[in-house]
């Protein structure tokens, strides 16, 4: 059984964000999350 936590939202696309596990399925930066594809696009 997987621990599904919601944390928020990504700031840019407004996809769901949750805590799998303990472990966050985004990213966390200066306070903002963002998924991992917006995440990506910025770099």
């Amino acid at each position: 059984m997987v621990l599904k936590e919601w944390v928020g939202q990504c700031i840019v696309c407004g996809k769901d964000i949750y805590c799998l596990d303990g472990f966050l399925n985004g990213v966390k930066e200066q306070g903002e999350l963002f998924c991992f594809d917006c995440e990506e696009q910025d770099e």
